[in-house]
């Protein structure tokens, strides 16, 4: 199988400015490969690191050491060293991310929402938003709703428009922070047929399930992170 996104020694820790400048150490040494075609669960207790390294994977948080590796436009990019408009390229065409919390716009209407990654990469807004429909249709959010701007949604609702978003265009790699959170079973049953349509495709998907059930029908392994003695 083709690598996707390797991760080589990474770590990482924040320091407590409030507390005289100590050095919390949150993940050490951190080593995974993941292929085209897998869903890796991050594994491990509250606290251990899963968020931060998710995050380290998606550009939002420095490495202090170690290497992000993304496979990108037939080649790769380390986002460990990479420059912000490299990031944002990544991001635009091979690195997806659906996280907990839905971040968009205010007044902007959930179909545009949704259809803004394939129109940032130059599909027309026609289609882009016939595409945003049909996803919005099949997680069940009525059509009353694809109008309005989703910050009034409830929980489940903004879920969804964040899962559509996420899926909308086909990434090549793709991050997952509790997917099937706060949704009830028929969308559950939604979100992890569109999990395995993206494997099917070859999406490298590493993704944060804290739902047994969920992370055992579609992960193909487990990467578990043992959490730091900081103590030590």
């Amino acid at each position: 199988m083709t690598d996707m996104l390797r991760l080589t020694g990474v770590s990482k820790s924040f320091t407590l400015h409030n507390q005289g400048g100590v050095r919390l150490p949150v993940l050490a040494g951190a080593h995974l490969r993941v292929a085209a075609g897998e869903c890796v669960a991050l594994t491990g207790p509250s606290g251990a690191g899963k968020s931060t390294l998710m995050r380290l994977i998606y550009g939002n948080y420095l490495t202090d050491v170690g290497s992000i590796e993304v496979r990108h436009d037939g080649g790769w990019i380390d986002l460990a060293g990479a420059d912000p408009r490299a990031v944002l390229a990544v991001r635009r065409r091979t690195l997806g991310y659906v996280s907990q919390f839905l971040r968009v716009v205010p007044r902007v209407a959930t179909r545009d929402v949704v259809a803004e990654p394939r129109i940032a990469l130059g599909e027309a807004p026609a289609d882009a938003r016939a595409t945003a429909e049909s996803l919005l249709a099949r997680l069940n959010l009525p059509s009353a709703l694809w109008d309005l701007p989703p910050a009034t949604f409830s929980g489940g609702e903004q879920q969804r428009v964040n899962i559509a978003r996420g899926f909308a265009h086909p990434y090549p790699v793709l991050l997952l922070d509790e997917p099937t959170a706060s949704l009830d079973g028929a969308n559950r049953r939604v979100v992890l047929d569109l999990i395995e349509e993206a494997k099917d495709r070859g999406a490298a998907i590493v993704g944060i399930f804290h739902d047994a059930d969920a992370r055992g029908a579609v992960c193909t392994r487990e990467y578990e992170i043992a959490p730091l003695d900081r103590a030590a």
